[in-house]
Formats: structure tokens, sequence, C-alpha cells
């Protein structure tokens, strides 16, 4: 493993701007695409009270979370660079709506008009375990201190 490997983290949680959410669904495992922020280290997520994953999410708050490098033609998909993040997931607590709901809105601008309906809530995960994968061969588990060193 390189030893840029935060600087590679940063790049692709800059870089993207969608992962992939699974939750614990009512006979299987579901995984949905959802635009996502950071903000003090959780992972936004601005959802649909409509959609499955929110309803397995009040269910079961241990999700997953994957974010990968957009796949181009000439590389082999397993030297993409990729984050998976698991933790528990809950609704934003409202002393950091404010702030959150911010930087929600300056990473994914689209969302601004979202927010006035009322099935859509924003929801912070907390991560606890992450995995990081730079590239074929190239694999690290961040600890909790990596985690809260790449301040984002």
């Amino acid at each position: 493993m390189g030893d840029n490997w935060q600087e590679e983290v940063s790049q692709l949680l800059q870089q993207c701007r969608i992962g992939f959410l699974a939750t614990v669904g009512e006979h299987s495992p579901e995984t949905s695409m959802a635009p996502f922020a950071m903000y003090q280290g959780n992972v936004l997520l601005h959802l649909s009270s409509l959609a499955r994953h929110s309803r397995n999410i009040l269910n079961q708050p241990n999700v997953g979370f994957m974010i990968c490098t957009p796949a181009i033609e000439a590389q082999s998909p397993l030297a993409l660079p990729r984050l998976s993040i698991q933790g528990k997931i809950d609704l934003v607590p409202d002393t950091l709506l404010g702030v959150s709901k911010a930087a929600y809105v300056e990473r994914i601008p689209d969302a601004e008009q979202l927010f006035s309906f009322a099935d859509f809530k924003l929801f912070q995960m907390v991560p606890s375990n992450m995995q990081w994968v730079g590239g074929f061969g190239s694999a690290r588990k961040l600890s909790l201190e990596d985690w809260n060193e790449l301040n984002i």
C-alpha cells in the first residue's frame, strides 16, 4: 500500500457524488444508488421515505455504502479505486440539520428543490468500518483514527 492512501481516499470522495447503499431488506440484502456528501466524517444521504431503502433503514440501521471510481474501458475493473464503509444510519439531528443540509446542497446542488418535498429526509451514516482498495492488490482497512485524520 502506498503512503499516499489519504490523498487517494480524499480524491475519490471529491470526484464521486454517488455511491451504492446496501440495506437489509425484508427477505434479502438490497442495494440502491444514492448521491452523497460528507460532513464531519459522516456520509450524508438525502432519501425519500417512499423508497424501500428508507423502510429498510427504519427496521435495521446497519448499512453499507460503496463509492467506486467510474470505470474506463482501458482499465481493469479490478484496478478501480474504491471505498467500502459500514456503519449505522439515522436522521440528522435537528441541531445539525442546517449545516448538514448546506454541506449536502453544496455537493449536490440539484437536491435543493427536493428539500421542500415532505417525503425526503436527510440521513447521516456514522462509519464504524472502512476498507480502502486503491487498485488491484492494494487494500487497507482504515481505523477510526485513520478516518478522522482525513478531515472530511
